[in-house]
């Protein structure tokens, strides 16, 4: 047992099976490449068998409950558990987790569509025609009929399950799905035994329970996955409340359930659930509450990615277990590291939330994460390929490419050095640390990184030049230097009022921009000299919010992406007047699908912020921005006040260094923002994988 997290470190037992510990994923297949003709892929086999060697004492995975064919290929790829012919190819999954001393529960897959035979298409049925959501189809109306097929598909699942060595089912009855959509007052107006009263709208949960308990017998633990607070409202009604759910929490039990995993909300709730800027154990209050009525465990999830505020949570009797899974993915370890005392070397997520948006917002598979590389194709192996050759690799920038790119080398046996510009490691982190608080995980984890492997040589305030590179004489050369920031070409764009996102990286660095004005001068150079000295992202963000320089009161915005999104939303709080300008597409147009919908929404409540899609700068003068903005009644010319204007448009390709080496016979790999401007999680692939190619 852990001496720092004592409760998360407890065994506890659930239906008649012990978990090692109090930490355990909660269901999202991964996608694409980790599913082939209906079976997991090697890929998805070891992306399982990382987490239970991990520690993870329980995971959780979702299985397709009726059949797929070519005809009908359904959504996202699933293994198969609708009859005995499944078992073969599902038995694996529950191996190599037992291997490791962990437990697997199959869910079956009754979150969105839904399909009563294999020669149909999947569709949104529910227990009515009601609509959620503008743009989504109204629900197909089950008839009694198809609640037959439906209870009896939940069955056979359950028992392919059990015959293929799983641990558990969980029946989803929680955000937004089908058996939600029965319970729900917003989604079910029948009339008959399956509407109307809080027990009818619960029938159907509880004669799947029922059904399946029956059929596995007493020692096949049963989960329930549901959604005490549903934050929904349709043209019939409110959702579920907390205090219906405390009527219900019994009929789950009184039905066959051995434990409680909740979720918060549905998918189509307009309330932030997952965000970054929700708190860690901001949810926690919803099983606290459940407990009071609960006689069986009761998991906790959504935001839960800290340990120590897990370990409270539990310590207060908040919840029995925890559940999550972007702290999962972002560290397969993060279990046995909580067990062994070493909260220092977990890899935290950053909740970029990518891993959402790619496989629930798109339907892609899970390939990226913002602090963890080993996703999608690299987990066909267990670990990075050991070279049979000890080679100098020489990194240009410490960036998440270069820092990706170093650690994944020294595991293959490189003698490696990092070369940074600037006189501290973290690259772009240092700045969007500021303006994104969770970013400064990651440099701690860089930070203590680098401690631990004394072998990757770091030289500071030093470009890397084609000289540099001569002198050297590496092996390879990995560039991760960085993008150039784009700006635009209008009059004043050079006015002592202007200023770019690179001109706090450069301050950052060290190096004050050439900036006009007496005052600006004075203050960029000093600036630059303290932070020479001291840099943390928490002094650098209270200075930003109350100091009057360099961001003024009003401030223009010029760039409504992801990074000036940030930036709005850091002056949003801090009282500055905001306005924000976008030309040609809608303000947020690249920001995470799980984040867009809530920034928007806060930008557009917000009485100090304004925001201007489909308009063109057309002059910055010393105390106004101009614009003209095109609408559907033609164009507009606007001008806002702005003391200060920050242009923040991203970056482009900085290709200048990688054309001068490519004549050195010498293998180069540009990665991250030099060749390919994108996110975190972006350059973190880029960098594992050149670093592997070498």
């Amino acid at each position: 047992m852990g001496r720092i997290f004592p409760h998360l470190s407890t065994p506890i037992t659930v239906g008649g099976v012990t978990l090692r510990n109090r930490m355990m994923t909660t269901s999202m297949s991964p996608g694409a490449g980790y599913v082939e003709d209906n079976k997991p892929t090697q890929q998805f086999l070891t992306y399982l068998e990382e987490r239970a060697r991990g520690g993870t004492a329980l995971i959780i995975q979702t299985v397709c409950p009726f059949e797929r064919n070519k005809e009908h290929p359904g959504g996202h790829p699933l293994p198969a558990a609708y009859d005995e012919s499944c078992v073969p190819g599902i038995r694996p999954m529950a191996d190599v987790i037992h291997k490791h001393g962990g437990l697997l529960v199959g869910q079956p897959w009754f979150v969105h569509d839904w399909k009563p035979s294999a020669d149909e298409d999947e569709q949104p049925w529910g227990p009515s025609g009601v609509l959620i959501l503008k743009g989504m189809r109204p629900f197909k109306t089950m008839q009694r009929e198809h609640i037959e097929i439906f209870k009896q598909q939940y069955i056979d699942c359950a028992r392919v399950l059990k015959a293929a060595g799983f641990d558990g089912v969980e029946v989803m009855a929680g955000v937004g799905g089908i058996l939600n959509r029965f319970l729900s007052p917003a989604t079910n107006d029948r009339t008959d035994e399956y509407g109307g009263s809080l027990e009818n709208r619960a029938r159907l949960t509880v004669e799947v329970i029922e059904g399946i308990r029956a059929a596995v017998g007493p020692d096949f633990p049963i989960l329930i996955r549901w959604s005490p607070v549903e934050y929904v409202t349709s043209e019939i009604g409110e959702g579920h409340t907390i205090e219906d759910s405390l009527k219900v929490t019994p009929m789950w039990e009184k039905a066959g359930i051995d434990l409680h995993d909740l979720a918060v909300g549905w998918h189509e709730t307009s309330v932030p659930l997952t965000t970054k800027d929700i708190a860690d154990g901001q949810w926690s209050w919803i099983s606290e509450k459940i407990k009071t009525v609960a006689r069986k465990p009761v998991v906790t999830a959504y935001r839960e990615t800290d340990p120590s505020v897990m370990e409270k949570i539990l310590a207060e009797g908040k919840a029995d277990i925890i559940g999550g899974l972007r702290y999962s993915i972002a560290d397969p370890d993060f279990p046995r590291k909580v067990v062994e005392d070493r909260p220092l070397d977990i890899r935290l997520c950053i909740c970029c939330n990518r891993c959402l948006d790619d496989v629930v917002g798109k339907g892609l598979a899970l390939t990226k994460c913002g602090v963890n590389a080993r996703l999608g194709e690299e987990l066909r192996e267990m670990a990075p390929p050991v070279s049979s050759t000890h080679k100098k690799v020489m990194i240009a920038g410490s960036g998440p490419g270069g820092l990706s790119a170093a650690f994944t080398a020294i595991q293959r046996g490189f003698d490696v050095t990092i070369y940074e510009a600037g006189p501290r490691v973290g690259g772009s982190v240092k700045m969007s640390s500021i303006f994104s608080p969770m970013h400064e995980r990651l440099l701690k984890y860089y930070k203590r990184q680098l401690s631990q492997h004394p072998e990757i040589k770091v030289v500071l305030k030093t470009p890397v030049t084609a000289e540099l590179v001569r002198r050297v004489k590496p092996d390879a050369v990995i560039l991760a230097i960085g993008g150039e920031p784009k700006n635009i070409d209008v009059k004043g764009i050079d006015g002592k009022n202007v200023v770019t996102s690179h001109d706090f990286l450069d301050m950052l660095n060290g190096n004050p921009p050439s900036k006009p004005g007496l005052v600006n001068k004075v203050m960029w150079n000093c600036g630059a000299e303290f932070l020479k000295f001291y840099y943390t992202p928490g002094f650098a963000r209270a200075l930003t919010k109350r100091s009057p320089w360099p961001l003024g009161n009003p401030i223009a915005i010029i760039g409504g992406g992801l990074p000036g999104c940030e930036l709005g939303e850091l002056t949003m709080h801090s009282g500055r007047q905001t306005e924000i300008f976008e030309e040609g597409r809608k303000v947020g147009w690249d920001v995470g699908s799980s984040d867009r919908f809530h920034m928007r929404s806060a930008f557009k409540k917000a009485p100090n912020v304004n925001t201007y899609e489909n308009t063109r700068i057309t002059e910055i003068t010393p105390k106004t921005v101009r614009a003209v903005r095109s609408g559907a009644d033609g164009d507009e010319e606007i001008e806002v006040r702005a003391k200060t204007v920050v242009v923040t448009l991203g970056f482009q390709p900085n290709t200048s260094l990688y054309e001068q080496l490519k004549g050195l016979d010498i293998p180069v790999f540009p990665v991250g923002d030099c060749i390919s401007p994108g996110r975190i999680a972006d350059a973190t692939k880029a960098g594992y994988q050149a670093a592997c190619q070498i």
